[in-house]
């Protein structure tokens, strides 16, 4: 990469942001947590076929719900915080401008400068990328926004700067 900054400009929508909480909702919660539910549920299922009204029985059940209101609760959460970023954008427009220490990324709700450091991993999906700052903190990059060769440079320093490319 030169050593003069490249601005990108990005356009959102909602399907994007609606996209970015799903695939983060569903990587965060991982496959493993969807197959120990459905294990519960069968049991839970194959316990009442029985007429088993036994304390495990109650146990089994107040799991079984527990884990689907915690996880429907997680991407309630995660989809109202992005949709008012979203709205706080003002247009759907944003900036993104990569230089080789770091990243400024802004738009009408404000802007952060971050060195590439801060980004520990991107995931990578067919229509957008989520730079992970954190287990909960992202930013969003639709791809349709970025060229191959602006993609590449941002892989690059990512991983330059010890950051995982999934």
């Amino acid at each position: 990469m030169s050593s003069q900054p490249h601005q990108i400009n990005l356009t959102y929508n909602r399907d994007i942001v609606r996209e970015a909480v799903f695939r983060f909702w569903l990587r965060s919660v991982g496959k493993g947590f969807f197959v120990a539910l459905t294990i519960v549920g069968v049991s839970l299922l194959w316990a009442i076929s029985r007429g088993d009204t036994s304390w495990v029985t109650g146990v089994v059940a107040a799991s079984f719900v527990f884990g689907i209101v915690f996880t429907a609760s997680l991407y309630v959460v995660h989809y109202r915080y992005a949709m008012e970023k979203f709205k706080a954008m003002g247009s759907l427009q944003a900036q993104i401008l990569i230089s080789e220490s770091g990243f400024t990324i802004s738009s009408g709700a404000g802007s952060a400068t971050m060195p590439w450091t801060a980004v520990g991993q991107i995931w990578r999906f067919d229509k957008l990328w989520l730079l992970m700052f954190s287990k909960g903190h992202f930013v969003t990059l639709p791809l349709s926004s970025l060229t191959p060769e602006e993609q590449s440079v941002i892989l690059s320093q990512v991983g330059d700067a010890g950051g995982k490319v999934n």
